[in-house]
């Protein structure tokens, strides 16, 4: 699925089921002046047969599907504040390392809940003050891998967006006294990237075989909403950037590839056995899959090299004249070989090659013997024969692999696990040794998926749901998963997170949370066990840490970032509360008066405004909305907790929010667009069954298939009805706003709320007394 792949309403994707129950508890924390950065550890049985829903907890709540295993899973949580999280890596020490999208790059200690950047590169990157923007939609830090030998030598290899230049580039990096050192970078290679006109799909994952092979992701780079959710292969001069056969289909194009070195002192080599050996003329040698489109996540199997990674695939929901439905997929490379984008997608079914000038196919692609005849094709016309998915499903149901369900789809794939009886932790039992497991970003669900013979598939067992749009996730030595979840919106995140996964000991961890009174910080810890608790004081200063004392309490005057209570059981379960020492950098305010200062306004009067502090008037949204004299007030537009539920279950709140813009508008906003459109509940119940795009921009939404008739006229009906006793204003700094109209059940009294906003800024808000 694209990035940003919706249209008004109900989206393509999976959000935890949890997420305001989640909102609401962090609010209640932070009201309370304390923050804890591990919710309490959850362990639910892996019954068979059954679907086993965990009661709720304080700060997190997650449900494990029914799996072929009698063990429990215990899910912890670390770090819940990351900002876009990218990519995971795990030190041999136990520490972590996370880059977000955004340029950080951190360090996390999990045995005190520290968190530290460590370094924070300059990159090219989608940025909240100019978020709509359609330059560098997917650009950023992209991947983060260690060396491996990283206990000695302290080198980190990083993919990322080139500030300056229209490129994405890996580098190798050392850390200093545990800090990045920018100094120390050397370039490996760089990979030539186009940024203009939405262009998308950058992959960006590292990772290290145990022969000490680096392999690095690459997407096509190629704007996909152009071609209706089919092959992008518009060959017409200008729009080279709808043209992945440029990237990914060229055989001397870095792009859309699985690449493949050997990092060397001073560079890399190219090793044995990639697609196309040094010196063949019109390919390149680093290339070991081509083929690609966006390939997101891998892992290499320990033992046997075999290189997995999810591709995410594209949009049509169904076949037609040019060519089948999209899929995503699971790959699997034994050796090196094309894996046919964009001429092929899933089990080889192939796309003709389309004249983009009188939109009519010609051609069907041969998967035994592709051809790439685009114009702006640098690489050979002839390629290898094209290879079959490992996995590949589309939005719906998928025939061959049911278990997957149905729904937003975004490819990923984790570790491969082997039993091994002397190690610390087996996340899976003994039957099931030699299995990968795989994820989904947009269904936040996570299988267990079979190895047989020649490493051929067996079967595939749901193992757990409930995730916040899982990222990436890395094994440790020891048997210790981490997954990295991204947070629950496309861009702008800051709950983003890690979790830990190990089976259950039956030990809960303690429970610590931290009051504050000016300098002196008390710390409350239990055991759910009826065990002894110890505290411990942990200061965060740059990218270190000191423990400054023990007890119950501790003052602490000055110096520092954060102050951590690292709460230790009788049996070395660890919980950490945290306060932070800082305040966050505000956003510039915008200012509203209201002409006159009116004491009262009532329905349908004209109110004249002026919006002071805009960088760009043409931003400024002005809104009123009538606050009903009940008593209480949510504090906006909101639906019911019965709405809520539905859409939560229906897949709509990864994209949009009630009334902020996601990768798709907010519902508020869809509302106002068509509050005075007597038609739009039956249009918009069209558009969910047939999908489309236009609307809100290019990006598509596809039929809505796990939504009922009645289902979504509720839903839309829901949508519709935030927009009462509302009005709006945009595009200006100074006007004239009209009242809504008054309902025909408005009672007297009330309030009017008026609004500014305008992106990069702290909304302006102010209450007037209705008549």
């Amino acid at each position: 699925m694209d990035c940003g792949s919706l249209l008004p309403l109900c989206c393509h994707s999976l959000l935890w089921s949890q997420a305001r129950t989640r909102q609401q508890a962090d609010g209640r924390r932070a009201a309370a002046g304390c923050t804890q950065s591990m919710a309490p550890t959850l362990k639910y049985p892996l019954a068979r047969s059954c679907r086993v829903s965990p009661p709720m907890r304080t700060f997190a709540c997650l449900t494990f599907l029914a799996v072929a295993s009698a063990a429990e899973i215990e899910s912890t949580f670390f770090a819940e504040s990351l900002r876009d999280p990218m990519e995971i890596a795990v030190a041999p020490n136990g520490d972590l390392y996370v880059v977000e999208r955004e340029g950080r790059v951190l360090r996390v200690r999990p045995s005190t809940g520290g968190v530290f950047e460590i370094g924070n590169i300059p990159v090219t990157a989608l940025t909240q003050a100019d978020s709509k923007s359609n330059w560098a939609r997917e650009d950023g830090i992209l991947g983060i891998t260690l060396d491996p030998a990283f206990a000695k030598n302290q080198r980190v290899f990083i993919y990322y967006s080139h500030a300056k230049e229209m490129l994405n580039r890996l580098s190798r990096f050392t850390l200093k006294d545990g800090k990045l050192d920018l100094a120390s970078e050397k370039v490996l290679f760089d990979v030539v990237t186009d940024r203009r006109d939405r262009v998308c799909h950058h992959g960006g994952s590292l990772a290290f075989s145990a022969d000490g092979l680096l392999y690095l992701l690459t997407g096509d780079n190629t704007n996909p909403f152009e071609s209706g959710g089919v092959a992008p292969i518009d060959d017409r001069d200008g729009h080279d950037h709808a043209n992945a056969m440029r990237s990914a289909g060229s055989t001397n194009d870095l792009r859309g590839k699985v690449l493949r070195i050997r990092p060397t002192e001073d560079g890399y080599e190219i090793p044995a056995g990639n697609l196309f050996p040094p010196g063949t003329a019109k390919t390149r040698p680093e290339i070991y899959v081509m083929g690609c489109r966006n390939p997101f996540r891998m892992s290499i199997d320990p033992k046997t090299g075999v290189v997995y990674w999810g591709e995410v695939g594209p949009d049509a929901g169904d076949a037609g004249p040019k060519g089948p439905r999209g899929h995503d997929e699971v790959n699997q490379a034994k050796k090196a070989g094309n894996f046919g984008w964009p001429f092929v997608i899933a089990d080889n079914k192939p796309y003709p090659i389309v004249d983009f000038t009188t939109g009519k196919p010609g051609a069907m692609t041969d998967p035994a013997a592709p051809k790439n005849p685009g114009k702006h094709n640098t690489g050979l016309a002839e390629l290898p024969p094209a290879q079959k998915a490992f996995i590949w499903y589309p939005y719906a149901e998928s025939p061959e692999f049911p278990v997957l369900g149905k729904g937003g789809r975004n490819a990923m794939a984790g570790p491969v696990f082997y039993y091994e009886p002397g190690r610390k932790y087996n996340l899976v039992g003994k039957e099931d040794d030699h299995t990968l497991l795989i994820y989904d970003w947009m269904r936040s669900k996570l299988w267990k998926a079979k190895l047989g013979d020649e490493e051929k598939l067996v079967k595939i067992e749901p193992l757990m749901d409930g995730l916040k749009h899982p990222m990436d996730m890395e094994m440790a030595a020891d048997g210790t998963v981490w997954l990295l979840e991204y947070g629950g919106d496309w861009y702008f995140n800051k709950d983003g997170r890690i979790r830990r996964l190990r089976p259950s000991d039956g030990n809960k961890p303690p429970v610590v949370k931290i009051a504050s009174a000016g300098t002196v910080h008390t710390a409350t810890a239990s055991d759910p066990d009826g065990g002894e608790v110890s505290i411990e004081w942990w200061l965060t200063e740059g990218a270190g840490e000191l423990k400054i004392g023990s007890g119950p309490s501790i003052t602490h005057v000055s110096g520092g970032s954060e102050l951590r209570a690292v709460a230790t059981d009788a049996k070395g379960k660890v919980a950490v509360a945290r306060v932070s020492l800082i305040q966050e950098q505000a956003l510039p305010a915008l200012d509203l008066e209201l002409a006159g200062k009116p004491s009262q306004l009532g329905f349908g009067e004209e109110l004249a405004f002026s919006v002071k502090g805009a960088a760009d008037p043409s931003k400024v949204v002005v809104r009123a909305r009538y606050i009903p004299p009940t008593g209480h007030d949510a504090g906006g537009p909101q639906f019911s907790s019965e709405i809520e539920k539905l859409v939560t279950s229906k897949q709509c709140l990864a994209c949009h929010q009630v009334e902020k813009t996601s990768v798709g508008p907010s519902y508020l906003d869809v509302a106002m667009k068509n509050r005075a459109d007597a038609g739009a509940l039956e249009r918009l119940r069209g558009k969910l069954k047939t999908g489309g795009a236009g609307v809100w921009g290019e990006v598509p939404m596809p039929p809505q298939i796990a939504v009922s008739d009645a289902e979504g006229e509720t839903i839309i009906s829901a949508i519709l009805a935030l927009a009462g006793g509302m009005s709006e204003t945009r595009g200006t700094a100074k006007g004239k706003l009209a009242l809504a109209p008054k309902p025909a059940n408005a009672g007297n009294g009330g309030a009017w709320e008026i609004t500014a906003e305008a992106p990069g800024f702290t909304p302006a808000k102010t209450r007037v007394a209705a008549k």
